[in-house]
């Protein structure tokens, strides 16, 4: 059983009596790149810890998996980076009993950053459940066959906004849940794995879990297109489901 966390940018995947929390996008270390642009905000980091023990406590979570993009800066490994990311899944470990990374195109040498009981996944994903399997990649290449043919794949990487303008000409962007369908076997052979399953699938595209990332409109010309999967010609965004994060339906 898969749900989406009311008002949160965050998925629950319960397994019997194993639960388990879904976050993608923290961008841990963002503050260093909007101080340099001159804004002074204090440490965001503690604000999103404080939201995922709230939702354990609530939810009883044994599992807190992130899809990727755990660190904003892209590259190599800056100050800030070693100043933040152990002490934040130190923290994790404390809340959770398991802590896990799928990593993202931001995450280049973070398994130097995690503390060794972090399990880190391949860029290609993991699949997690038994009688509930969810494929879980972060969305910047092409996901595992197993992802794929898990017939419900979760990503990120996307940062996906809808765009409004009221009668005035004043625009504003909200953060956007995105579930489109997908056809199995044409999903596999475009990502070059043998179409071995078939049958239709169902995709689910995160909101990023740091409220300050910026996004692109889903609903601007050439929007959607964004990363491999949504780019394969196998979604339309006129087929596809787009909510708020307070469960208004925009698309």
């Amino acid at each position: 059983m898969l749900k989406v966390v009311p008002d949160e940018s965050a998925l629950v995947h319960k397994d019997g009596d194993y639960a388990t929390l879904l976050v993608s996008d923290l961008h841990l270390g963002l503050e260093k790149e909007m101080a340099s642009k001159g804004f002074r905000i204090p440490p965001y980091s503690q604000k999103m810890l404080d939201r995922m023990n709230s939702m354990a406590e609530k939810n009883r979570l044994n599992r807190v998996i992130v899809v990727g993009d755990v660190k904003h800066s892209i590259g190599k490994v800056q100050d800030i980076d070693w100043g933040i990311i152990p002490w934040f899944f130190g923290t994790l470990l404390d809340i959770f009993q398991a802590v896990e990374v799928v990593p993202g195109n931001h995450d280049g040498m973070i398994s130097s950053l995690l503390p060794s009981r972090v399990k880190l996944h391949p860029a290609e994903g993991t699949v997690i459940g038994g009688r509930s399997k969810v494929g879980i990649a972060h969305g910047h290449s092409w996901p595992s066959q197993d992802v794929i043919a898990s017939r419900t794949i979760v990503m990120g990487h996307s940062h996906f906004r809808y765009e409004m303008r009221d009668k005035f000409g004043g625009r504003s962007k909200e953060a956007v849940w995105l579930f489109a369908t997908y056809d199995v076997a044409d999903l596999l052979a475009k990502a070059g794995h043998p179409p071995l399953k078939k049958g239709e699938g169902k995709l689910i595209v995160m909101p990023p879990f740091n409220n300050l990332v910026g996004g692109q409109a889903i609903n601007a010309k050439g929007g959607f297109d964004f990363g491999p999967i949504l780019s394969s010609g196998s979604f339309r965004l006129s087929d596809a489901d787009i909510f708020l994060l307070d469960g208004t339906r925009v698309g």
